[in-house]
């Protein structure tokens, strides 16, 4: 049967820190509240288990670039040793998980250590969530290369998806041997990755080994920073691209647009400035994939420059990666940001008119107010003006003199007259308009 001695569970996740969008206030408050979602939740379920000045080094943001988070406790029968480390990689946010126990574990155990340690990692679908990597490692110490990945299976099934897996690869690293395993959004080769999310499962031959391997963990964070970032590029412009084609076939869809009012005017303009704005953002998007996988292909080298002569290493699997960017993922976000170009010239011409119908219709509403106004001024005037004149007549004796009936007959012949005065107003400017066409 498999056994692992001291089974480790890591994992790596990246958050925008700003840009595309986004601003560093807020990326920082959603960060914010993921962090504090994992105090709390250790807290929770491992109660004391991190001190109050500790809490709130790693909750601050503003004075403490870098934190390390440490924490020791029972959860569910498993003695757990852990630590977070935060910090920031380049533009983004890099968030380090590391859960241990110090012990020898068959694949049945292993299963229930992941379960319990999932609980305290953050939610991989939080704002500006960049993606992860699960590092499964460990003293491999009984098993074959079967149990090996039947292991990987339940773990993936139980750390990302219950689904299972649908490509798995496999690599060397100074002697110790890597595994690899990922969904695709329609299961084959080149497709987005499913939840940005991939399975590492490294296993070595003795302690002495697994010591060692903590020397290259730098690197690996490079390499796995710039690998999320072209596959949120990716799925981020395939996901505008299609919102950008629905909007602008529905804005073509419109009959005549001479005949929309004011406000949906208004919104159709703001759909087509919308528009543009997107063709900007997937420009930016490409631009990033294009800057990260020179990054990747770099990081992937520096890693074979780093473990030479150091045992076997092969590394042929990260280079796959890179080899379906440039085939798949570059050409497919190329595509769109072309077929997006033949329809700007449109797009533009569109918005010229659309603004020329809004500065239109604007000022009819404007003189149409400024001439509501005037006749109501008219009549007004004309009221006062008859108001004035008759309360200057002789007084009429009154056959009732406890009544009010002046007052009231100038009141109501001030009314009529005024009202009177703003119908023929009106009459004479509709007729004033219709002479002028």
């Amino acid at each position: 049967m498999l056994e692992i001695n001291a089974p480790n569970l890591y994992l790596f996740s990246y958050h925008l820190k700003e840009g595309l969008g986004i601003s560093l206030q807020s990326s920082q408050q959603n960060y914010h509240s993921v962090l504090e979602k994992i105090v709390g939740d250790i807290s929770r379920l491992i109660p004391d288990a991190i001190a109050q000045d500790c809490q709130e080094t790693f909750l601050d943001l503003q004075t403490q670039p870098t934190a390390d988070l440490k924490f020791k406790g029972t959860l569910h029968n498993h003695a757990i040793l852990g630590r977070y480390l935060r910090r920031s990689l380049h533009q983004t946010y890099a968030l380090i998980f590391d859960g241990s126990v110090q012990e020898r574990y068959n694949a049945h155990q292993v299963q229930s250590l992941l379960s319990t340690l999932k609980l305290l990692t953050p939610d991989p679908h939080s704002s500006d969530n960049l993606g992860q990597t699960w590092l499964i490692s460990g003293v491999w110490e009984h098993g074959n290369s079967t149990q090996i990945e039947k292991l990987a299976e339940e773990s993936y099934k139980t750390l990302i998806s219950p689904e299972g897996w649908h490509h798995q690869a496999t690599g060397d690293y100074v002697g110790v041997k890597l595994y690899e395993f990922w969904r695709t959004s329609g299961g084959n080769t080149g497709e987005t990755i499913e939840g940005n999310s991939y399975l590492l499962l490294i296993l070595y031959p003795d302690r002495e080994m697994f010591q060692a391997g903590w020397g290259f963990y730098e690197q690996w964070q490079q390499v796995l920073l710039s690998r999320h970032q072209i596959i949120w590029a990716d799925r981020q412009s395939q996901r505008l691209n299609q919102q950008l084609i629905n909007q602008y076939q529905l804005i073509e869809a419109m009959a005549d647009y001479s005949e929309l009012s004011l406000y949906h005017l208004k919104t159709t303009r703001d759909a087509l400035s919308g528009l543009l704005t997107g063709f900007t953002t997937l420009e930016m998007h490409l631009n990033l994939m294009e800057i990260q996988i020179d990054h990747y292909d770099q990081y992937c080298h520096q890693l074979e420059q780093d473990a030479d002569g150091l045992g076997l290493t092969d590394l042929t699997f990260l280079k796959l990666f890179s080899a379906s960017v440039q085939e798949s993922y570059l050409p497919r976000l190329q595509g769109d940001i072309q077929a997006f170009r033949l329809n700007l010239e449109r797009i533009q011409t569109l918005t010229q008119m659309i603004q020329g119908l809004v500065e239109i219709r604007q000022a009819q509403r404007d003189r149409t107010v400024k001439t509501a106004v005037a006749i109501v001024g008219v009549g007004v005037v004309t009221g006062c003006i008859v108001a004035v004149a008759s309360s200057t007549h002789p007084a009429v004796p009154s056959v009732n003199p406890g009544t009010n009936s002046g007052v009231t007959g100038v009141l109501l012949l001030s009314v009529i007259c005024g009202g009177v005065a703003s119908l023929v107003t009106f009459l004479t400017v509709v007729l004033w308009q219709k002479l002028g066409k």
